[in-house]
């Protein structure tokens, strides 16, 4: 049995056992997508949530760093070009916090984002942003420090 893991047969059948997930990975990243694709180039590492506005014509995202961004998509896009994001909310007071998530509130022009300190899990609450101003509308702190816990 050693015999047969450093014989040429053991070595051929590795290298297509990893040959064939990896040229199967290349030729999905190189065939044309079945779907139409927007890429944009982001201004960060990590996008965690997107969804479209129709109302408005864009991509609205939310950054797993912390707040909030728009990808708007013109009139005049043509399948190919490249969008921009562009950021609309970054709160200094909600620094170290991720944006996990949101949902657009059309009937009430907002967006309700969800936000938690991730890695020490000692921080979350719900804001409330304008759709059209980006302002802060309400900020509700869900657990952290100076909240009483109920027992």
């Amino acid at each position: 049995m050693v015999s047969f893991f450093c014989s040429t047969k053991f070595f051929l059948l590795l290298f297509f056992v990893s040959a064939i997930p990896i040229a199967f990975i290349i030729h999905l990243e190189t065939s044309a997508p079945a779907t139409h694709v927007y890429q944009y180039h982001s201004t960060g590492w990590l996008r965690e949530c997107s969804k479209w506005d129709d109302a408005n014509r864009r991509f609205i995202v939310s950054f797993f760093e912390g707040g909030l961004g728009v990808i708007p998509v013109d009139a005049d896009y043509s399948p190919g070009d490249v969008l921009r994001e562009v950021p609309v909310v970054k709160d200094a007071d909600l620094t170290g916090n991720a944006s996990l998530g949101f949902t657009i509130d059309r009937e009430r022009n907002r967006v309700l984002v969800a936000i938690a300190d991730v890695l020490g899990n000692r921080y979350s609450a719900l804001a409330a942003y304008d759709l059209t101003s980006w302002n802060r509308l309400f900020l509700t702190k869900l657990s952290g420090p100076g909240l009483n816990s109920v027992e």
